[in-house]
C-alpha cells in the first residue's frame, strides 16, 4: 500500500523535518499550534508541483541518477540493492568503500559496505536532504536516526516527487527510437541462425528414413552422431551424453518444430516442406524466431542456471511454465531501455534487474521470500541449491533470478542474433547489437530491398553463390546439385547423378535451365546446357515408376494454374495429366477444394512382387530342380523374379533350383512360401511330389524336426480313457511303456517294401533311424 505525503511526513523526526525546509528555503508562517495543521501546510507548500520541478531542476550527477532509478524501477528499492547497482554501473567512481562483486556468477556476492561519508551515502542523504525520497527499515519507521549518515533499508520516492520527476526524466527506450531510424542490414548472429536452421532442416531431409527419437522426444545417440558431423563438426561427441548437453542443437530443432519445419510421427522426426519459410526475407524470418521464442513455451532456461542444481526439475521437453515465461519477457522488456552498442557487465545488469523485478520467478504469494528455494515454497514444487555452498535469502537472488537472467541472455538471446557476448565460453559482458531494433520492434519496421548475392554458373558445371546467401537460394539448388561447401560462399556441382535425382522429383531439364538464367542474369554455358539436356533424355529413355499418384482433370487450364505452382512440385506428362509427390497430395486436394473442385480418389489394386504379371506357366519343373522352357522366349518379368532364387544350369544354361540358390534367396528377404506358389503358378502341373520335400528341407519349412523314426515293436491302440485307466492298475502300468509324440504320425508299411522305402527317404534327403527313443528306452529297460 502507496503511503501518502503526509504519513511519510509523520514519519520523520521533528529536527529532519526543519532540515528540510531549510534546504528546500521552505517558510511555514509561525504561530500554528496544531500540529496537523502545521504539518499540511509542510506538505503543501514541499510537495507543490512547481516546487518540485525546481527542486528536480537543481539535482545534478549522482543524486540525479540515483532519484531517476528510483523513479523508473517503481518508487521503492533496498538501499543496498540500489548501491550494489551503483557500483557494478561505476557510478561511484573507483574509491575504496564499496568492494567488487560477481553476481550471478559465483553463486555469492558481497553487498558494499556502508560508509557515513561515502558517495553513495552522500547522495542518499542529499535526497532526504531535501524531502524527495524517505527512508524505513524493514518498514518500520520508529527510531530512525536521519543523521547518522548511513541509511540501510527501504528507500520511498513520495507519489508526487515520482509524478514530477517522470514528466521532466521520462524513461526511454533507445531501441525503439533506433527502429524509427531506416536500417536495413541484418547482423551476423540472425544470419547465423537462419543458415543453421537450414543446416539441420537439410541433414534431417537427407535421412530417408528421419532420425530416431527416445522415449523422452530427445534424439538417439546415434542420430545425434549424425547431426553433429553435419552442422557442428566442432563438438567433441565423446563429451556428449545427450541432446541436452548441446542446448544450441536442442534449441534449432524446438525452434524448427514451431516453426513447422520438422514433424514427429511414430518416434521418428522427419523433414517438413520449408522452401516457402526460407523464401522469405531474412528480417521477417528473424522475427518470427523472435517472436516464438518470446511467447511460445518450448525452451526453458531452469537446467542451465550457471552453479546451481534444480531438483528434480523439468523434463527434457516439458512446456515451460507459465511463471519462467513470464519472468523471461520481463527480462527482456528490461532490456529494451539499454544502450545499444554498450557494453554492459552481467553483475551490473542483474543488479539493475533486481531494482525492478526483485519477485523475479518467484510471486510474492508463494510462501515466505526466505523459503522461496525450497520444494514446497515456489510455485515449481522444485528444490535449488549451490553446487557447492549454501543459498541464503539476499545472496541467493543473484545466483537463481541472477543466474537466469544471464542464462536468458547468454542463450537464447544471443542465438537469435539480439546480443553479442564478449567470449563465448563464461562470458562476463554482453551488448545489444543494432538489429536488435528490427527484431524486437513491435511493429513491422520499414526496410529496404534484401542484398541477394549473385550466382555465377562455371563450364565446369560448378555453380558459385557469392554472399550474402539466400537460404531459399540454397534449398532451390539442393534439388538439382551437389553441396561442396558453405564457408564464405555457397558451391555446388551440376552431375549426372544429381540432375536424375532431380528429375525423378518432378524437375526437369528445362526448368533447371530457367532457373540458373533466372537467377545468375545469364545464359547457361553451351556445355552445361546440352549436358542438361542430354542427362534428360538418358534418363527418360526408360522409366519405371512405382507407387505413383496421378491427377487427371478435364480442363488444362487447371493444370497450367497447378503447374505455376512451383512449391507444390508437380510433373506435367500431358495436357490433363499430372503426376503429384505423395507428401504433397493434401497441399493439392487443398489447393483444389479452394477452386470448387471435388476430386475423385480412385487406389490401383494391390500387387505382390513374386506374382509377376498375369500370364500362364512358363515352365515345365522337373524332379531334378531344372525349370524346362515351355516357349523359346519366356516372359521377362517372370524370369527376373524366377532369377532371385535359381542358379543357371551348367548344362544348358536354364534355371536350376539348388540347396544353395534357395538358402541365398531366403537370405536375401524372399520368403519360402512365397517361392512355392511362384513355382505353383507358373510351371505346369505345379510341382513334382517327390520335389516339394527337398525343396522344404532346403528353405528349413517343416516347423518340427525332420528326423523318420523307424519303429518296429508290439503297440497297443487303445482309447485314452481306457489308458487312463490301465496306468492306475500298477502291474499292468509296470508293464506299459511311454505314450508316443502326439506331433508325430504313423504309417502302416509292408515289411516287403521297407527296404525300398529306406532307400526314397534318404534319397529325399530324410535322416532315417532305425530304432526310435522309445525302443532305445526298453532295451535298456529289458
Amino acid at each position: 500500500m502507496e503511503l501518502s505525503e503526509l504519513e511519510l511526513l509523520r514519519t520523520v523526526p521533528a529536527y529532519h523535518v526543519q532540515a528540510m525546509l531549510r534546504a528546500r528555503r521552505v517558510k511555514v508562517p509561525a504561530g500554528n499550534e496544531d500540529e496537523g495543521n502545521e504539518l499540511e501546510q509542510i506538505v503543501a507548500r514541499l510537495f507543490e508541483p512547481g516546487a518540485l520541478i525546481e527542486a528536480l531542476s537543481e539535482l545534478r550527477g549522482l543524486e540525479k541518477r540515483l532519484l531517476c532509478e528510483l523513479v523508473w524501477c517503481g518508487g521503492r528499492a533496498n538501499s543496498r540493492d540500489l548501491a550494489l547497482y551503483a557500483t557494478y554501473a561505476g557510478l561511484l567512481g573507483e574509491g575504496n568503500e564499496l568492494e567488487d562483486a560477481r553476481p550471478g556468477m559465483n553463486g555469492s556476492v558481497q553487498y558494499p559496505a556502508a560508509y557515513s561519508h561515502g558517495r553513495f551515502e552522500m547522495a542518499l542523504h542529499l535526497l532526504l536532504l531535501r524531502g524527495l525520497i524517505f527512508w524505513s527499515q524493514k518498514t518500520q519507521f520508529a527510531s530512525l536516526d536521519y543523521a547518522s549518515g548511513i541509511h540501510d533499508g527501504m528507500l520511498i520516492v513520495p507519489a508526487s516527487v515520482k509524478e514530477a520527476a517522470l514528466k521532466l526524466w521520462p524513461p526511454t527506450k533507445p531501441l525503439s527510437a533506433l527502429a524509427e531510424e531506416q536500417l536495413y542490414d541484418v547482423g551476423a548472429g540472425a544470419r547465423a541462425l537462419q543458415r543453421m536452421l537450414y543446416l539441420y532442416w537439410s541433414a534431417v531431409m537427407a535421412a530417408r528414413e528421419g532420425l530416431t527419437l527416445l522415449n523422452n522426444g530427445l534424439l538417439a545417440r546415434s542420430a545425434l552422431r549424425y547431426i553433429v558431423e553435419r552442422v557442428d563438426d566442432r563438438t567433441r561427441l565423446e563429451q556428449i551424453r545427450s541432446e541436452t548437453d548441446i542446448p544450441y542443437l536442442l534449441f534449432v530443432r524446438l525452434l524448427l518444430l514451431k516453426l513447422g519445419l520438422l514433424r514427429v510421427q511414430g518416434g521418428t522426426l522427419l523433414a517438413a516442406p520449408a522452401r516457402t519459410y526460407f523464401r522469405q526475407p531474412l528480417l521477417e524470418r528473424a522475427r518470427r524466431c523472435y517472436q516464438l521464442a518470446l511467447e511460445d513455451a518450448f525452451w526453458n532456461e531452469i537446467p542451465y542456471l550457471p552453479e546451481v542444481n534444480v531438483r528434480p526439475g523439468p523434463a527434457p521437453l516439458e512446456a515451460v511454465h507459465s511463471e519462467i515465461l513470464r519472468s523471461r519477457q520481463t527480462v527482456i522488456e528490461r532490456l529494451k531501455y539499454e544502450e545499444v552498442g554498450e557494453w554492459i557487465t552481467f553483475p551490473a545488469f542483474i543488479a539493475h534487474m533486481k531494482l525492478f523485478a526483485p519477485y523475479l520467478l518467484f510471486p510474492r504469494q508463494y510462501g515466505p521470500r526466505a523459503e522461496r528455494y525450497s520444494t514446497g515454497c515456489n510455485p515449481y514444487n522444485w528444490d535449488f541449491r549451490l553446487r557447492k555452498g549454501w543459498l541464503t535469502p539476499r545472496e541467493g537472488w543473484y545466483a537463481v533470478e541472477g543466474g537466469f537472467i544471464q542464462t536468458v541472455v547468454s542463450q537464447m538471446l544471443t542465438w537469435l542474433g539480439i546480443t553479442e557476448l564478449d567470449h563465448a565460453e563464461k562470458p562476463t559482458r554482453f551488448r545489444l547489437l543494432p538489429e536488435a531494433a528490427l527484431i524486437m520492434a513491435e511493429r513491422e519496421p520499414v526496410t529496404g530491398d534484401e542484398i541477394q548475392g549473385r550466382l555465377i554458373v562455371q563450364p565446369n558445371f560448378e555453380l558459385v553463390v557469392l554472399a550474402p546467401v539466400s537460404e531459399g537460394l540454397l534449398i532451390s539448388l539442393d534439388r538439382f546439385a551437389e553441396r561442396i561447401d558453405l564457408e564464405h560462399v555457397a558451391r555446388y556441382r551440376l552431375s549426372k547423378a544429381s540432375v536424375v535425382r532431380a528429375i525423378q522429383q518432378g524437375l526437369n531439364a528445362e526448368k533447371i535451365t530457367r532457373f540458373l538464367e533466372t537467377e545468375s542474369h545469364s545464359t547457361l554455358p553451351q556445355n552445361v546446357a546440352y549436358s542438361l539436356k542430354e542427362w534428360e533424355r538418358q534418363a527418360r529413355r526408360v522409366e519405371l515408376w512405382r507407387k505413383v499418384i496421378l491427377l487427371e482433370v478435364e480442363d488444362p487450364a487447371v493444370l497450367d494454374e497447378l503447374c505455376a505452382q512451383e512449391e507444390l512440385y508437380v510433373r506435367r506428362l500431358s495436357s490433363t495429366l499430372v503426376e503429384v509427390l505423395p507428401e504433397r497430395m493434401q497441399e493439392i486436394r487443398e489447393w483444389l477444394w479452394q477452386r470448387a473442385l471435388l476430386p475423385a480418389q480412385t487406389e490401383a489394386p494391390a500387387h505382390s512382387p513374386l506374382a509377376g504379371e498375369a500370364g500362364g506357366p512358363q515352365w515345365r519343373l522337373l524332379e531334378d530342380g531344372v525349370l524346362q522352357p515351355l516357349y523359346p522366349v519366356v516372359d521377362l518379368f517372370v524370369a527376373a523374379v524366377a532369377e532371385r532364387f535359381c542358379e543357371q544350369h551348367k548344362t544348358h544354361g536354364g534355371f536350376c533350383l539348388t540347396p544353395d540358390s534357395v538358402r541365398q534367396a531366403l537370405k536375401q528377404g524372399m520368403e519360402l512360401e512365397g517361392i512355392i506358389r511362384f513355382l505353383q503358378r507358373y510351371c505346369l502341373d505345379g510341382i513334382p511330389g517327390s520335389l516339394l520335400p527337398r525343396l522344404k528341407l532346403w528353405g528349413d519349412g517343416y516347423s518340427a524336426s525332420t528326423s523318420i523314426y523307424l519303429e518296429q515293436g508290439p503297440l497297443l491302440r487303445l482309447p485314452e480313457q481306457v489308458l487312463q485307466d490301465l496306468h492306475g492298475d500298477e502291474q499292468v502300468s509296470a508293464l506299459l511303456g511311454p505314450t508316443l509324440e502326439p506331433e508325430y504320425r504313423f504309417v502302416r508299411i509292408s515289411p516287403s517294401d521297407l527296404g525300398r522305402l529306406r532307400a526314397l527317404l534318404r534319397e529325399r534327403g530324410f535322416a532315417l533311424d532305425e530304432f526310435s527313443q522309445f525302443q532305445k528306452n526298453s532295451s535298456e529297460s529289458s
